[in-house]
């Protein structure tokens, strides 16, 4: 009976509106939530028998929930180095627990602080996955088509363990009016594998020659130093005045030192090279260029648009650990939700790919930044209206439908 289908079509508009007024509170009450992506309430026609020209039955509507995962909410700036913001597709891969077999989810809340053992968690208290990279911050071959190598990321009482010169340079002026027999000494330190600080003699003394001088290195106690002493001749004059140069007048680098440390078990060296050096009317003015560094503490960490997790030490070095990776799944709207403003791979999400920031078809990783929430608190309000009609006026068609079947009751009295 027409009658009934109608009380029943009104029924189910009452219950689609409801299922939109769930979505519109849920938007309203995560609109600061950071990086929430808006729910909306799609409605689509149920037909429970094809039409007649002579009568009509109702079917009613049916609703269909879904996130609006693919559109942004913008990004803003914070003052922790840790927080992460994804511009363009993809999520941050997070696990929720630090061993064992973690459960990974996804999500676009980039929101991360170390906890009291240096792991990065979210408000929700799951941890931020990533890859670990090899000491020379290069990344091994991983899977990028499931979580099996990803690990939690710990920035918390990390040492960095001091790494050893393996090359020096001099590089300066020596006076051309110094007198036979003048020296000039520069005290440089290098760094030996243990990232202990040591330091190296250099001493440069005039010769009785005009233009020549003696480079002697000095080694601290046990080292060895190949290729000391050695002479440098400069030229006075032509269009190499000022330059080393050989017995022919060619200008020519000297050859480096070769500094060789005790043997414990194998022995180090490294070269210490002469760079731009010049014999002119002036001062002494040496420069030393190295690498090494000694043992140091994270001072902070950055990351940067690929999503490499760098570490900055208080001794100046920067090392990369982590290369956090961006998800993609073929369809976002197959994630199935979960606690936390996370997402879980649904059957109808498609393949997976975890990748670098800003590659492929995944956006860019903004370090020092925070998606915000894609809810626009005026559209919700308006839909909150649209909704309190639309349910008023299935309550109405329910309460007419009732009535005229009241009516019909009434007439076998």
């Amino acid at each position: 009976m027409s009658l009934y289908s109608a009380m029943r079509s009104g029924v189910s508009g009452m219950s689609a509106q409801s299922a939109r007024l769930a979505a519109i509170s849920d938007n309203i009450s995560n609109s600061q939530t950071v990086g929430y992506k808006r729910a909306t309430v799609d409605f689509s026609t149920l037909l429970t028998s094809p039409g007649t020209t002579s009568g009509y039955a109702a079917g009613g509507v049916q609703s269909s929930a879904h996130y609006q995962l693919q559109q942004d909410g913008t990004p803003l700036g914070t003052t922790s180095a840790t927080d992460m913001a994804i511009s363009g597709n993809g999520f941050f891969v997070v696990g929720n627990n630090s061993g064992g077999s973690p459960q990974y989810s996804l999500t676009r809340a980039g929101s991360f602080l170390p906890d009291d053992t240096g792991y990065l968690r979210n408000t929700a208290g799951q941890y931020l996955e990533a890859w670990k990279l090899s000491p020379d911050g290069t990344l091994p071959n991983v899977s990028t088509t499931r979580f099996d190598d990803l690990v939690p990321v710990n920035v918390g009482n990390l040492l960095y363990g001091g790494s050893r010169t393996t090359q020096m340079e001099f590089s300066g002026n020596l006076p051309f009016q110094a007198a036979s027999g003048d020296s000039f000494t520069t005290t440089p330190s290098f760094y030996d594998g243990l990232g202990n600080p040591l330091d190296v003699q250099l001493t440069w003394t005039k010769t009785a020659t005009p233009n020549e001088w003696t480079l002697a290195a000095t080694a601290p106690t046990g080292y060895t130093v190949a290729g000391s002493p050695m002479t440098v001749t400069f030229a006075a004059t032509g269009p190499y005045a000022g330059m080393p140069v050989d017995g022919s007048g060619v200008p020519i680098t000297p050859a480096p030192f070769t500094i060789t440390s005790p043997a414990s078990p194998t022995a180090d060296s490294f070269t210490f090279g002469l760079g731009k050096v010049t014999q002119l009317n002036g001062d002494y003015v040496p420069q030393i260029m190295g690498d090494g560094s000694k043992v140091g503490r994270v001072s902070t960490v950055n990351i940067d648009e690929t999503g490499k997790l760098w570490v900055l030490y208080d001794n100046g070095a920067k090392q990369a650990l982590y290369q956090i990776p961006v998800a993609d799944v073929v369809n976002p709207d197959g994630l199935v939700a979960q606690n936390g403003n996370t997402f879980t791979l649904g059957t109808g999400a498609g393949a997976l790919s975890l990748g670098k920031g800003g590659s492929g078809s995944v956006g860019s990783v903004i370090g020092g930044a925070l998606e915000q929430s894609n809810v626009d608190i005026a559209t919700e309000l308006v839909s909150l209206i649209e909704t309190q009609r639309a349910y008023s006026s299935n309550a109405t068609i329910v309460r007419t439908a009732d009535e005229m079947v009241d009516e019909t009751n009434r007439l076998k009295r």
